[in-house]
């Protein structure tokens, strides 16, 4: 692809490079709408520049590249919640990965001999049964 197909974005100071038909993925984003109309476009720069959290957002491009969304570990739930609002992503759909991750996390250091006779399905069914996205995370 040739550079008229790349978009810069700049997400609190880090600049991420990708092709525009990768933010085309996930339709109904906020990536997957960008226009040089938009304010926080720079002509001079061309990039679009986010107040962002760069960490997380690394993630998220990430998510667009690959259709999986891994949670990062030095991030709380309610800020990654609130980056995936931001962009416009489902925080419901990310809270089922994130669970999966930190359940397999569990299984690796031995952590699960903490919850006897729970398998990630019960704890998943748990903790669907709140309305509060940031609630789950945090549990």
């Amino acid at each position: 692809m040739d550079s008229e197909n790349r978009v810069i974005l700049n997400v609190g100071g880090i600049r991420h490079e990708t092709y525009k038909a990768t933010l085309k993925k996930i339709p109904a984003t906020r990536l997957s709408k960008l226009t040089e109309a938009v304010a926080n476009y720079d002509p001079i720069l061309n990039e679009y520049f986010f107040d962002r959290h760069p960490g997380v957002f690394g993630q998220i491009l990430n998510y667009y590249r690959t259709g999986k969304l891994h949670y990062p570990t030095d991030v709380c739930g309610p800020l990654f919640e609130e980056e995936l609002e931001f962009w416009g992503l489902d925080a419901n759909q990310a809270f089922e990965i994130t669970v999966q991750y930190w359940f397999r996390g569990c299984q690796a250091c031995g952590t699960q001999r903490h919850m006897p006779g729970y398998g990630l399905g019960d704890i998943l069914e748990l903790m669907k049964k709140t309305d509060n996205t940031a609630v789950k995370f945090c549990r």
